[in-house]
C-alpha cells in the first residue's frame, strides 16, 4: 500500500507501507526540501501518527522505519496520506563555546547550534562504522548527527 506525503498543499513524495515480520514497515521517499522536515501519517479525523525525521539521500529526501503494533497505538486506520512539517523551533542561538550545548527533545533526539547551523542528533547503535557519516559521542552515547 502506499500513500502520498504532502509539504504544504503540494503532493511531493510517497510513503509506501508493508509488513516485516510483526512490524509496519513504512519506507518514504520525496523531493528535497530546506530545513529538517518530520514525517507524520495522517487518517479521517484528523488523526495523526508520528514517524520521525526525514533526512536526505541522493538529492531527495527519505525515511525508513519499523514500528511494532504496540508503537503504532494511536495511529489513524487507515492511514491516508503523509505530512512533512518543519520541526518545531529550537532553544535561541547559544554564544559559541569550545564544545556544543546539546538540548533534549522529547522523542529523545538531541539540538545544538554550532558555527551558525542547527545540529539534530539522533540516538543510534550502528554494527560497523559507515563512510560519510556524522557519529558523536555525546554524553557517554552514540549519535547520529545532521546538520541543517
Amino acid at each position: 500500500m502506499s500513500v502520498p506525503i504532502y509539504i504544504g498543499s503540494e503532493r511531493r513524495g510517497e510513503l509506501r507501507l508493508g509488513r516485516d515480520g510483526p512490524f509496519t514497515l513504512f519506507e518514504a521517499r520525496c523531493e528535497s526540501a530546506p530545513g529538517l522536515l518530520r514525517l507524520s501519517v495522517c487518517g479521517d479525523g484528523g488523526a495523526r501518527g508520528y514517524l520521525g525525521v526525514l533526512r536526505p539521500q541522493n538529492g531527495g529526501l527519505v525515511l525508513r522505519r519499523r514500528l511494532s503494533r504496540a508503537a503504532m497505538r494511536g495511529f489513524p486506520d487507515p492511514i491516508r496520506c503523509a505530512v512533512a512539517e518543519p520541526a518545531p523551533p529550537t532553544a535561541p542561538e547559544q554564544p559559541m563555546e569550545s564544545a556544543p550545548r546539546w538540548l533534549p527533545c522529547p522523542d529523545g533526539s538531541l539540538v545544538c547550534v554550532e558555527d551558525g547551523c542547527t545540529l539534530l542528533a539522533l540516538p543510534c547503535a550502528l554494527r560497523r562504522a559507515v563512510p560519510g557519516l556524522d557519529l558523536r559521542q555525546i554524553d557517554g552515547k552514540s549519535y547520529l548527527v545532521f546538520r541543517t
